[in-house]
Protein backbone atom coordinates (compact mmCIF):
# COMPACT_ATOMS: atom_id res chain seq x y z
CA UNK A 1 0.00 0.00 0.00
CA UNK A 2 1.45 3.63 -0.57
CA UNK A 3 1.49 6.49 1.14
CA UNK A 4 -0.52 8.84 -0.52
CA UNK A 5 -0.32 12.64 1.05
CA UNK A 6 -1.14 15.66 -0.06
CA UNK A 7 2.41 16.16 -0.56
CA UNK A 8 3.33 12.99 -2.24
CA UNK A 9 0.84 14.12 -4.67
CA UNK A 10 1.70 17.34 -5.62
CA UNK A 11 5.36 15.38 -5.70
CA UNK A 12 4.57 13.40 -8.17
CA UNK A 13 5.83 14.39 -11.89
CA UNK A 14 2.94 13.11 -13.71
CA UNK A 15 0.48 15.20 -12.23
CA UNK A 16 2.14 18.53 -12.20
CA UNK A 17 2.22 20.14 -15.27
CA UNK A 18 4.84 20.85 -17.45
CA UNK A 19 6.49 23.59 -19.32
CA UNK A 20 4.11 26.13 -20.91
CA UNK A 21 1.40 24.75 -18.85
CA UNK A 22 2.69 25.63 -15.32
CA UNK A 23 3.41 29.09 -16.86
CA UNK A 24 0.36 29.93 -17.78
CA UNK A 25 -0.93 28.45 -14.34
CA UNK A 26 1.50 30.49 -12.47
CA UNK A 27 0.83 34.04 -14.36
CA UNK A 28 -1.97 34.99 -13.31
CA UNK A 29 -1.14 34.32 -9.20
CA UNK A 30 1.39 36.80 -9.87
CA UNK A 31 -0.29 39.24 -12.44
CA UNK A 32 -3.70 39.69 -10.58
CA UNK A 33 -2.37 41.10 -7.43
CA UNK A 34 -0.06 43.24 -9.55
CA UNK A 35 -2.66 44.57 -11.30
CA UNK A 36 -4.96 44.52 -8.58
CA UNK A 37 -2.00 47.10 -6.64
CA UNK A 38 -1.78 49.06 -9.95
CA UNK A 39 -5.05 50.31 -10.06
CA UNK A 40 -5.62 50.26 -6.26
CA UNK A 41 -2.49 52.94 -6.50
CA UNK A 42 -4.12 54.85 -8.87
CA UNK A 43 -7.60 54.78 -6.91
CA UNK A 44 -5.58 56.29 -3.99
CA UNK A 45 -3.71 59.19 -5.73
CA UNK A 46 -7.05 60.10 -7.56
CA UNK A 47 -8.67 60.23 -4.20
CA UNK A 48 -6.08 62.43 -2.47
CA UNK A 49 -5.84 64.67 -5.70
CA UNK A 50 -9.86 64.67 -5.28
CA UNK A 51 -9.07 66.11 -1.29
CA UNK A 52 -6.98 68.27 -3.23
CA UNK A 53 -9.35 69.25 -5.81
CA UNK A 54 -11.78 69.90 -3.32
CA UNK A 55 -9.79 71.96 -1.00
CA UNK A 56 -7.83 74.27 -2.99
CA UNK A 57 -10.57 76.67 -4.54
CA UNK A 58 -12.14 76.91 -1.32
CA UNK A 59 -8.80 78.02 0.10
CA UNK A 60 -8.01 80.05 -2.56
CA UNK A 61 -10.92 81.93 -3.78
CA UNK A 62 -13.36 80.50 -1.43
CA UNK A 63 -15.34 79.16 -4.02
CA UNK A 64 -16.91 76.20 -2.44
CA UNK A 65 -19.30 75.69 -5.97
CA UNK A 66 -16.16 75.30 -7.68
CA UNK A 67 -14.23 72.94 -5.24
CA UNK A 68 -17.36 70.49 -4.50
CA UNK A 69 -17.76 69.87 -8.17
CA UNK A 70 -13.72 69.39 -8.65
CA UNK A 71 -13.97 67.28 -6.23
CA UNK A 72 -16.82 65.10 -6.48
CA UNK A 73 -15.65 64.78 -10.21
CA UNK A 74 -12.60 63.29 -8.96
CA UNK A 75 -14.27 61.50 -6.27
CA UNK A 76 -16.43 59.45 -8.90
CA UNK A 77 -12.92 58.65 -10.71
CA UNK A 78 -11.55 57.57 -7.44
CA UNK A 79 -14.40 55.07 -7.13
CA UNK A 80 -14.31 53.36 -10.28
CA UNK A 81 -11.01 52.79 -10.35
CA UNK A 82 -10.87 51.30 -6.90
CA UNK A 83 -13.77 49.06 -7.95
CA UNK A 84 -11.45 48.15 -10.69
CA UNK A 85 -9.42 47.42 -8.54
CA UNK A 86 -11.33 45.47 -6.18
CA UNK A 87 -13.04 43.47 -9.48
CA UNK A 88 -9.56 42.44 -10.86
CA UNK A 89 -8.62 40.89 -7.32
CA UNK A 90 -11.39 39.25 -6.93
CA UNK A 91 -11.51 37.48 -10.34
CA UNK A 92 -9.16 34.46 -8.92
CA UNK A 93 -9.64 33.02 -5.84
CA UNK A 94 -6.31 31.81 -3.49
CA UNK A 95 -5.70 28.83 -5.77
CA UNK A 96 -5.34 30.66 -9.29
CA UNK A 97 -8.42 28.78 -10.34
CA UNK A 98 -11.31 30.70 -11.54
CA UNK A 99 -14.63 30.34 -9.57
CA UNK A 100 -18.14 30.05 -10.75
CA UNK A 101 -17.33 32.19 -13.72
CA UNK A 102 -20.63 33.11 -14.51
CA UNK A 103 -21.96 34.87 -11.28
CA UNK A 104 -18.21 36.40 -10.73
CA UNK A 105 -18.74 37.94 -14.45
CA UNK A 106 -22.44 38.95 -13.78
CA UNK A 107 -21.25 40.64 -10.21
CA UNK A 108 -17.77 42.28 -11.46
CA UNK A 109 -19.57 43.45 -14.55
CA UNK A 110 -22.78 45.04 -12.55
CA UNK A 111 -20.87 46.94 -9.65
CA UNK A 112 -18.57 47.84 -12.40
CA UNK A 113 -21.24 49.64 -14.76
CA UNK A 114 -22.75 50.87 -11.60
CA UNK A 115 -20.06 53.09 -11.24
CA UNK A 116 -19.35 54.25 -14.66
CA UNK A 117 -23.35 55.21 -14.71
CA UNK A 118 -22.98 57.14 -11.40
CA UNK A 119 -19.93 58.78 -13.32
CA UNK A 120 -21.73 59.42 -16.16
CA UNK A 121 -24.86 60.63 -14.68
CA UNK A 122 -22.58 62.93 -11.81
CA UNK A 123 -20.51 64.05 -15.19
CA UNK A 124 -23.96 65.27 -16.87
CA UNK A 125 -24.75 66.94 -13.96
CA UNK A 126 -21.60 69.15 -13.48
CA UNK A 127 -21.53 70.10 -16.74
CA UNK A 128 -25.18 71.30 -16.54
CA UNK A 129 -24.30 73.23 -13.43
CA UNK A 130 -21.16 74.95 -15.28
CA UNK A 131 -23.35 75.49 -18.17
CA UNK A 132 -26.00 77.06 -16.31
CA UNK A 133 -23.46 79.22 -14.21
CA UNK A 134 -21.74 80.51 -17.57
CA UNK A 135 -24.52 81.13 -19.57
CA UNK A 136 -23.62 78.64 -22.16
CA UNK A 137 -27.22 76.91 -23.02
CA UNK A 138 -26.06 76.20 -26.38
CA UNK A 139 -23.61 73.43 -25.15
CA UNK A 140 -26.59 71.57 -23.57
CA UNK A 141 -26.92 68.51 -25.61
CA UNK A 142 -23.48 67.59 -24.17
CA UNK A 143 -25.15 66.79 -21.14
CA UNK A 144 -28.65 65.02 -22.61
CA UNK A 145 -26.24 63.20 -24.91
CA UNK A 146 -24.16 61.94 -21.69
CA UNK A 147 -27.48 61.03 -19.98
CA UNK A 148 -28.12 59.20 -23.09
CA UNK A 149 -25.42 57.02 -22.92
CA UNK A 150 -25.81 56.81 -19.66
CA UNK A 151 -29.79 55.16 -20.23
CA UNK A 152 -28.53 53.12 -23.03
CA UNK A 153 -25.79 51.66 -20.03
CA UNK A 154 -27.99 50.69 -17.37
CA UNK A 155 -30.67 49.25 -19.80
CA UNK A 156 -28.00 47.17 -21.59
CA UNK A 157 -27.17 46.38 -18.25
CA UNK A 158 -30.66 44.95 -17.31
CA UNK A 159 -30.49 43.03 -20.23
CA UNK A 160 -27.55 41.25 -19.29
CA UNK A 161 -28.46 41.12 -16.18
CA UNK A 162 -31.91 39.28 -17.48
CA UNK A 163 -29.82 36.77 -19.87
CA UNK A 164 -26.81 35.96 -17.39
CA UNK A 165 -29.68 35.03 -14.82
CA UNK A 166 -31.55 32.83 -17.04
CA UNK A 167 -28.10 31.03 -17.84
CA UNK A 168 -27.52 31.04 -13.84
CA UNK A 169 -30.93 29.58 -13.31
CA UNK A 170 -30.45 27.10 -15.64
CA UNK A 171 -27.17 25.71 -14.21
CA UNK A 172 -28.49 25.56 -10.59
CA UNK A 173 -31.13 22.74 -10.84
CA UNK A 174 -28.35 20.31 -12.63
CA UNK A 175 -26.26 21.70 -9.84
CA UNK A 176 -28.08 20.33 -6.92
CA UNK A 177 -29.26 17.16 -9.13
CA UNK A 178 -25.84 16.25 -9.40
CA UNK A 179 -24.70 16.15 -5.88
Amino acid sequence: MKDETIENQDSNPEERPSGLAALIQSVPRLLVPLFALFFLSFALLYASSAMIEFITPILSDGDLTSGLVKGLHMGVVALAVYELAQVVHQEYDKSGKPSDAIRRIRRGVTRFASIVFVALVLESLIMVIKYSQQDLAGFLYYPVAIIASASFLLMSLGVFIKLSSSVTLEDAPSATTDS
